[in-house]
């Protein structure tokens, strides 16, 4: 019986010994393909390589002074209030919202988010500019749900679905705002609130600091500021536990000459801290790169066209089209700063981090 069955056992062996062979040829062709890619490229292709590493080798690589690259330029810290109706000093109507978001896109503005601006971390294409949105109050218009028989639905006029919507559309212009709120009812539904501040976190829009109740902090004494700043974190972590509330809008545009306890402070066992505290203002902010930046003190400029004294959102359209020196324009890459050679002095090399600074020679030198 055994005899028998011996053929058909050396056809198995004869199958199994050829399965192993196959197995062992296609492992080495495997680590021969994965030899050649890691030593066999072509002087060329590891050339490119280099050149992509070497900030140099990018400067030959990139017109910079064709692009307007300029990463010390001032950049727009957008601050709006109400959406709706009618048009008004603190309030843009949905449609010049849109309008708004319309002539960014073709001046070749793209969001990126206040923290992003504090972290210095700005990731924008070559040759576009960074702009931040910011809304003041919490106000109705900003966000609102309407009831439907099958539940609330986003208002398509509210600016949160008016960004989304834009960005549906240009998905290249980016999706960031920071929404400065008080309570007790943030953007008006109290019985949305908690839907609302989570879906703003989970889209990755941002929430500041707008005092507790909207206190005047010039007025306040310490300690009163410090409930006001503290009560205010501590409710946004009530709804969303852990959040990192790290920038303040001066409500009003009021701040005291002692700062120290506006930038951070504890009350009654909660802790702030602002990394960024903005004015009502009415000119672009330094970048976080220059010599002038001070983040406890960023001008913003109003998205507005009327009472704007020559200083709205229009207005500095304008003048940074007419001066485009003045204006942050990005090399595309976020890990190195580069600027014209004659306004390196002009660089706070500190807050460069572990970024590459790259002056480059304009025609004009």
């Amino acid at each position: 019986m055994f005899m028998s069955k011996f053929p058909q056992f050396l056809s198995c062996r004869r199958k199994a010994a050829l399965l192993l062979l196959l197995i062992l040829l296609l492992t080495l062709s495997l680590s021969c393909s994965k030899a050649d890619d890691l030593i066999g490229a072509s002087p060329e292709e590891k050339q490119d390589d280099k050149d992509s590493a070497d900030p140099k080798k990018r400067e030959e690589a990139m017109d910079y002074e064709a692009l307007g690259v300029n990463e010390i330029g001032e950049i727009m810290i957008l601050m709006y209030h109400e959406i709706g109706e009618p048009e008004s000093t603190w309030c843009r109507t949905p449609d010049n919202f849109r309008k708004d978001l319309e002539t960014l896109y073709a001046e070749g503005y793209r969001l990126i988010s206040m923290n992003d601006l504090l972290d210095g971390h700005i990731d924008v294409p070559a040759g576009c500019s960074p702009v931040v949105l910011t809304f003041d109050d919490g106000t109705a218009g900003q966000f609102r749900y309407l009831e439907k028989k099958s539940g609330p639905v986003l208002d398509p006029h509210c600016a949160v679905a008016i960004l989304e919507e834009f960005y549906a559309a240009h998905p290249d212009f980016g999706l960031a705002a920071t929404f400065y709120i008080f309570y007790e009812t943030p953007f008006g539904q109290a019985e949305y609130i908690q839907k609302k501040l989570s879906y703003l976190d989970e889209k990755g829009f941002e929430i500041g600091n707008h005092g507790y109740n909207h206190g005047n902090l010039r007025r306040l004494s310490p300690k009163e500021a410090r409930r006001e700043l503290a009560l205010q974190v501590k409710r946004t972590r009530d709804y969303l536990p852990g959040y990192n509330v790290r920038s303040l809008a001066l409500p009003y545009g009021e701040r005291p000459e002692e700062m120290s306890y506006i930038l951070e402070g504890n009350f009654e066992g909660t802790a702030y801290r602002n990394d960024g505290v903005l004015l009502v203002g009415a000119n672009p902010a330094p970048s976080p790169f220059s010599l002038d930046y001070d983040p406890r003190a960023l001008p913003r400029v109003r998205a507005s066209e009327i009472d704007t004294d020559g200083m709205g959102l229009y207005d500095w359209l304008e003048r940074l089209s007419d001066n485009p020196e003045r204006r942050y324009i990005s090399d595309g890459d976020p890990a190195t700063v580069a600027v014209p050679e004659e306004r390196a002095e002009k660089v706070d090399r500190y807050r460069l981090g572990d970024k590459t600074l790259i002056p480059y020679q304009t025609k004009s030198e």
